[in-house]
């Protein structure tokens, strides 16, 4: 692919206590790989943003929402009328254009990553593919049998964007903001889908937008059952491109394991993604659960849903859960 890009970038991530080991390995990740570029972090509750500031990580930078709600005044109101995570959702475009405030390099491309994503190659080979252009985003990559059902949440996915600091990036960024202000349900109505649906409309929109093209860029549960992986001598391969980054998304811990979502996506794992992927994470992630432990006290999570249709969903969970254990979907904790 290449010698790796010397793009001017900076990334924005956030994440509640609750994900902060999970935050602390994408970070990791990024160092692991060679990339020291400045990361910022919008702590969502005070454990998270002590944490961070006594770690001092190198190049680490944490800000609070308050900081977003200063910069933009039509923030604050919300916070009545939207839940806990349709507030965060409305603040991604905030913060991305937060950061792109302060940097002084225009050709800076500031990226948001979603706090469960895990890099396993160099981050720079993602820059390659965006080359010039002012917007990067990626799409979900469903697989046929999927595509229907899941189309309500978008053709792209918000784990990855990148927003150069540019007079095009920042045209699309100050639309995105102005939409999340407008409206950021968490559920799909008509086309729009939290923060995430509108990322549909960039390629019409604005010029300078690259849809990123290899799926070693976010593969994730929804997309694995219509990819090819095989291990090899440099890493995982998708398709014949090795694997830049895997969302973890809805990997939750369960008493002595860590259960992936893949039997949602009807994607049951096969050995390299068990053994080459999950495993390696999860091992790290339990380490970080660890450390984490030591420094803050993370609060219980909340359970989602109320009555009846809270109980129902939280049988189907147990279900799921017990399914993935007994058919290897899952990983257990080493001890």
């Amino acid at each position: 692919m290449g010698a790796p890009t010397s793009t001017p970038r900076a990334y924005c991530t956030y994440f509640d206590s609750g994900y902060l080991s999970r935050g602390l390995m994408l970070i990791e990740s990024l160092r692991r790989h060679g990339d020291d570029a400045p990361v910022w972090v919008l702590a969502l509750d005070d454990e998270t943003r002590q944490y961070l500031e006594a770690a001092a990580l190198p190049g680490v930078n944490v800000l609070t929402i308050e900081d977003i709600e200063d910069a933009e005044p039509q923030l604050p109101p919300l916070k009545a009328l939207r839940s806990r995570m349709e507030y965060y959702f409305t603040s991604t475009p905030l913060l991305v254009r937060w950061v792109m405030d302060r940097q002084s390099d225009p050709e800076t491309v500031v990226v948001y990553l979603d706090a469960d994503l895990f890099f396993f190659d160099q981050p720079s080979r993602v820059f390659d593919a965006l080359g010039d252009g002012s917007v990067g985003i990626i799409e979900h990559g469903y697989p046929a049998r999927l595509a229907k059902r899941l189309a309500k949440y978008g053709r792209f996915n918000v784990g990855w964007v990148g927003i150069r600091a540019d007079p095009k990036g920042r045209a699309c960024v100050d639309w995105w903001a102005s939409n999340t202000l407008d409206w950021c349900s968490d559920t799909p109505d008509g086309g729009r889908y939290a923060d995430q649906g509108y990322l549909d409309q960039f390629p019409d929109r604005f010029p300078g937008v690259v849809i990123l093209p290899s799926r070693g860029f976010n593969l994730a549960p929804w997309n694995t059952s219509a990819a090819r992986l095989r291990d090899s001598a440099d890493g995982v391969l998708v398709n014949g491109d090795p694997l830049i980054f895997f969302h973890f998304h809805g990997l939750r811990r369960v008493r002595s394991w860590y259960v992936s979502s893949q039997l949602i996506y009807r994607a049951p794992m096969r050995s390299v993604l068990r053994d080459s992927v999950y495993r390696p994470y999860v091992t790290g992630l339990a380490a970080a659960d660890r450390r984490v432990a030591g420094g803050v006290a993370v609060p219980p999570s909340k359970k989602r849903g109320t009555g009846i249709r809270g109980l129902v969903s939280r049988a189907r969970k147990s279900v799921v859960d017990s399914l993935s254990i007994a058919t290897g979907n899952a990983i257990r904790i080493a001890r």
